[in-house]
């Protein structure tokens, strides 16, 4: 039995729940606790009997790469984690987890990295015993590591054949200049080719991040609250604090558009991505909310722009915005595939009027209440199960730490009206912080 260290604790009144549930937008019961070393843990009753999945959120990803050489090691750490422990080596792992029905697996971005497991809720003591075990104590000889890294760097030539990856890969180097943005999740080719040389920098990475102070876990579905305080405390306790943040440099205003020309030596149609500076993920800031809400009305599959380019006129094989905020203030964009290649710059320019329109007209107000009502309900229809509930939760826990701003997020929208729509676009969808990257085939690419 491991030492119990005494936990600060906070706990949600199941009554008061109850009193603002009609105020609430998530609908059920949670508890918080804090440890004392600093690791927050989110409990959540859903009606899901004899189910529990359980989502450990490591807030770094290939954002907090932030020293030279060194990109692309939150994805590494991706692949490492299932190495194993001294106690659960990494194929005693796989097979205790195979043993209890488990479904398991992990996911990098920009900004997390985030490991999960669907299970059954009587086994709650052994997923709680594997995974604090392997955050604690992984452990990887040089073998195993630089088969990780061949894995890794097999995954970044596989994406040398998608253009979408190239694109995305030159627009996010030139609309980024200082920022760790600048570079995507798998990382550059230079830096992906040399990891196997750097072990030991990967132990530094991992000393750094993978501290309580830096994690949240979620655990949704048929948990007994007592009993998972009690085990979470046992397992959990010892796990040392020492979060070292990243020193990573804000990028400086844009002052002109940019623009950069990819040639792709494959087959394929053009593409193009105009993308916006964006602010920072806030829940409380009324333009921030605005943006993905105008996102959705000015270049989602409802919007005027994508009827007529895609349905009507074909003129594009698909077109997208994602206006998603993140951690640090990244982008909003548009992309599309266009059908002829003498129709990109007039399809960019269609893409531009239509930014121009939201900035200079009201948008529809039962437009508005329509969009606002249908992601509400898209949120609401994530929360039919234990992993669909973790996954909804996610990009509010990894952009603010805590459950809480959900509700927060989806009061602002409530608040929102046609004119912060239009002063989100006049202060974002402007041509000061545009930056446009367009791929094309090479001619004779394979």
């Amino acid at each position: 039995m491991k030492v119990v260290v005494p936990i600060l604790l906070l706990l949600v009144p199941l009554a008061t729940l109850a009193a603002t549930q009609d105020e609430s937008v998530f609908p059920f019961s949670y508890e918080k606790m804090e440890l004392e070393n600093g690791f927050n843990i989110y409990l959540i009753k859903t009606p899901s009997p004899g189910q529990i999945a359980y989502i450990t959120i490591v807030r770094t990803g290939s954002r907090d790469e932030w020293e030279p050489g060194k990109s692309g090691y939150a994805h590494l750490f991706e692949h490492l984690m299932f190495r194993g422990t001294d106690k659960y080596p990494g194929q005693t792992y796989d097979l205790m987890l195979t043993s209890i029905g488990a479904n398991r697996n992990a996911g990098t971005s920009d900004d997390v990295t985030a490991y999960y497991a669907v299970l059954a809720s009587e086994e709650l003591e052994t997923i709680i015993d594997l995974e604090s075990d392997r955050f604690m104590n992984l452990h990887y000889e040089e073998p195993e590591f630089r088969k990780e890294t061949g894995a890794v760097i097999g995954e970044y030539y596989q994406s040398r054949a998608n253009p979408g990856s190239i694109l995305r890969e030159n627009l996010r180097k030139t609309a980024f200049t200082a920022h760790t943005y600048n570079h995507t999740t798998i990382g550059y080719g230079e830096d992906v080719e040399a990891m196997p040389e750097a072990m030991d920098y990967s132990v530094s990475f991992h000393q750094r991040y993978y501290r309580p102070e830096n994690c949240v876990l979620v655990i949704a579905g048929d948990v007994d609250y007592e009993k998972a305080k009690e085990l979470l405390t046992e397992y959990y306790s010892p796990w040392e604090p020492g979060y070292v943040p990243p020193q990573i440099t804000p990028e400086p205003p844009q002052t002109e558009p940019r623009e950069v020309i990819v040639n792709f030596n494959g087959r394929t149609l053009p593409m193009m991505t105009i993308a916006y500076k964006a602010p920072a993920w806030d829940p409380n800031d009324k333009l921030g909310v605005a943006c993905e809400i105008l996102g959705n009305i000015a270049f989602g599959q409802n919007s005027e722009i994508y009827k007529k380019l895609v349905v009507k006129e074909r003129r594009a094989q698909y077109l997208y915005g994602d206006f998603d905020l993140s951690r640090d203030p990244y982008l909003l964009s548009i992309s599309t595939m266009v059908t002829d290649p003498a129709d990109v710059d007039a399809i960019q320019a269609e893409i531009e009027a239509t930014a121009a329109k939201f900035r200079d007209e009201l948008v529809d107000e039962k437009l508005l209440e329509e969009t606002k009502k249908r992601m509400k309900y898209e949120f609401l229809m994530r929360l039919e199960t234990p992993q669909g509930v973790i996954f909804a939760l996610r990009k509010a826990i990894v952009n603010t730490g805590w459950l809480e701003s959900v509700d927060e997020y989806y009061k602002t929208i409530a608040a929102i009206t046609p004119e912060d729509l239009q002063a989100a676009a006049q202060t974002y969808l402007v041509d000061n912080g545009k930056t446009v990257a367009k791929l094309f085939p090479e001619e004779g690419g394979r």
